[in-house]
């Protein structure tokens, strides 16, 4: 488990992280999200113990990580641009970070590199940059570290590359107690992955969850009445019955957004207004990101995008 307890982190007269506290638990995928410039790879930095915090700590499994090299061990890092020396291949970098993690699976790499097509005696400096995300995505759960530190992994990819190197994370979740934290600027990037979501804002944090808590109180509806006209007297109506956080109507076509009631009473509710077409929706995480930091006073919209 990482602990990160009253985290704060300055340059000069730049506060990049601001006394920030989140807990992750194991086997998870956490994701950090927020603008460029919120304190994401800082604090990131900050968890793989290359930066020194100027207050609070790291905590892994109980143990101070900072100056502790068997903690640092647990950690592969996985920068925005990853380094690597010139002319060398998957192999070659396969080879240097065996010498740093004792658990590193050489022919690990050059299996997993054979199934996505890529020539491990290949130089990276001739892969596209899909390509290195990949080959250092492979690098990093070949090193089997039990956590992976992972800074805008998905930036910039196709949607086939990135679906690729979500599958071989899940795998790699499945067979082993894994904990993966990954930072983003986008949403949808982490929806479908992430079981816990921080939103980090100029330093500090906004939020921390898990997903499915979240989602199991919000409720989306769409439904169709012949008779608009007569909607803003059943709106009144559901207003004073329901806890609405959100409705937009679109001529007969009508959104409702509604917390803390169960599915099947908000059908039924909205059946005795006898619509000619209703239907639950699923909510997107953005959808639920954006009532929650409303609510708390943000316009997630200017945080996140």
């Amino acid at each position: 488990m990482i602990q990160i307890k009253n985290m704060t982190k300055n340059f000069d007269t730049v506060c990049a992280v601001n006394h920030v506290s989140i807990s992750i638990e194991d086997g998870i995928m956490y994701g950090l999200l927020g603008t460029n410039g919120a304190g994401k790879s800082t604090l990131l930095r900050l968890i793989a113990g290359i930066l020194q915090a100027d207050e609070g700590g790291i905590y892994v499994d109980g143990e101070s990580c900072y100056d502790n090299p068997e903690c640092k061990s647990l950690f592969f890092y996985l920068p925005d641009t990853p380094y690597y020396f010139p002319n060398a291949n998957m192999e070659d970098m396969a080879v240097f970070y065996a010498k740093q993690y004792q658990q590193m699976d050489v022919d690990g790499v050059r299996v997993m590199a054979e199934m996505l097509n890529l020539d491990v005696s290949q130089p990276l400096r001739t892969f596209s940059k899909g390509m290195k995300r990949q080959a250092f995505l492979i690098l990093a759960l070949c090193a089997n570290t039990k956590y992976l530190l992972c800074d805008e992994v998905f930036d910039g990819l196709d949607p086939i590359v990135t679906e690729v190197m979500k599958n071989l994370i899940r795998e790699a979740m499945r067979e082993r107690q894994f904990t993966v934290v990954v930072v983003s600027h986008k949403l949808r990037d982490l929806e479908d992955i992430c079981e816990q979501i921080g939103i980090l804002h100029k330093g500090g944090l906004l939020s921390s969850g898990v997903m499915e808590e979240r989602t199991s109180h919000i409720h989306k509806f769409q439904c169709v009445f012949v008779d608009s006209e007569k909607w803003g007297e059943r709106e009144a109506l559901l207003q004073k019955e329901l806890d609405i956080v959100k409705c937009q109507r679109e001529g007969c076509f009508v959104t409702l957004i509604v917390r803390n009631e169960k599915a099947e009473k908000l059908s039924g509710k909205m059946k005795e207004y006898f619509p000619i077409f209703c239907k639950e929706m699923s909510m997107t995480l953005e959808e639920i990101f954006i009532i929650e930091m409303e609510e708390s006073g943000y316009d997630i919209r200017k945080v996140l995008h």
